[in-house]
């Protein structure tokens, strides 16, 4: 079960609104920390069990496998993009 913290009540203008998962917006703190590492548990065992997600996976692939050119921007006197050849982790 996971842990609700009933105090953490905000006042929006008038309106009463309730934050009992407040306790996760700190993401260093021991509680976080084991409450991700066991969703995470939980999901690698329902995923672990799909079968199509192999083909989801290759298909999606497929898809973000294009060259990705940012927009121009000015430096100085020179002109620059950011560029992605496809699967690369991040744009150079």
């Amino acid at each position: 079960r996971v842990k609700r913290d009933p105090a953490v009540v905000e006042d929006y203008h008038g309106e009463l609104v309730w934050d009992p998962y407040r306790w996760l917006e700190d993401p260093d703190s021991p509680e976080t920390i084991q409450f991700v590492a066991d969703q995470n548990k939980l999901a690698d065992q329902v995923l672990g069990e799909c079968t199509i997600r192999p083909r989801y996976s290759d298909k999606l692939r497929q898809l973000y496998n294009y060259p990705k050119f940012g927009c121009p921007f000015k430096e100085g006197q020179r002109y620059y993009y950011f560029f992605n050849s496809g699967l690369q982790p991040q744009s150079v």
